[in-house]
């Protein structure tokens, strides 16, 4: 994998904690040292003129590595060739989003593949759960369909792989003042949008304004938060 590519993985990886609410570009550029925000930097500077250290700072800002950044094949193949402590790392299924709205627990045949997170990032969330959901497998992860990217188009890009918490379903924040990020199953829509419930019905709410709001009728003797498949709390690009 080319350093640019790095570049641009980390750059990604800035941008979607930011609209997470994870953290700031104001933030980062204090703690990491930087003297301009450190997406415009990364976003406008070549390679060559970015100093080493300050690409050591964010990764250690950020507590990123090598590994967090390199697409899913290589991670893959990584692993194979050289596993990672187990007591440090969860591997996480990848499905299709209609697994993950139905499934309970993931057979390994609907397994498209496993991704590694760190224990400590998955141990850190916290859930919300309406409902029973104890047996339910919690993390899982799912590729946007490209409706969903263009609905959510400065959240989600094209290629976008989200890991969603199925023990989060309620529409309670994650982070202050932050809207949450939804993956929802209506039975006949697999969506990815914003989400908000009024008068019987729970409405899908894009990010790119040239995409409509939808209205989806909640069925009697249901609740809202069995439409819900999960709570989206990290966002990846393949590239």
């Amino acid at each position: 994998m080319r350093f640019t590519d790095l570049q641009d993985n980390l750059r990604a990886h800035i941008w979607a904690r930011i609209h997470c609410g994870d953290l700031t570009g104001s933030g980062l550029s204090r703690d990491a040292g930087f003297s301009a925000s450190p997406t415009c930097r990364i976003s406008s500077t070549p390679v060559a003129a970015l100093a080493l250290r300050r690409w050591i700072a964010s990764y250690e800002v950020l507590q990123v590595d090598i590994l967090d950044l390199a697409d899913a094949e290589e991670l893959r193949l990584r692993a194979l060739q050289r596993p990672e402590r187990s007591s440090a790392f969860d591997s996480v299924p990848l499905v299709s989003l209609h697994d993950a709205a139905l499934a309970v627990r993931i057979s390994p045949r609907r397994v498209r593949e496993w991704l590694k997170f760190k224990k400590r990032f998955l141990h850190r969330l916290k859930p919300d759960t309406i409902g029973e959901r104890d047996d339910w497998l919690r993390f899982v992860l799912a590729k946007a369909a490209i409706d969903n990217t263009r609905a959510m188009a400065s959240r989600l890009a094209r290629g976008a792989v989200v890991l969603l918490d199925r023990h989060y379903n309620s529409l309670l924040p994650y982070h202050r003042g932050v809207p949450n990020i939804y993956a929802v199953w209506t039975g006949t829509q697999r969506a990815i949008r914003y989400v908000s419930v009024s008068s019987g019905r729970i409405i899908l709410q894009p990010d790119s304004r040239g995409w409509p709001v939808e209205l989806v009728e909640i069925a009697h003797g249901k609740g809202f938060a069995e439409y819900i498949v999960g709570r989206v709390c990290h966002i990846a690009v393949q590239v």
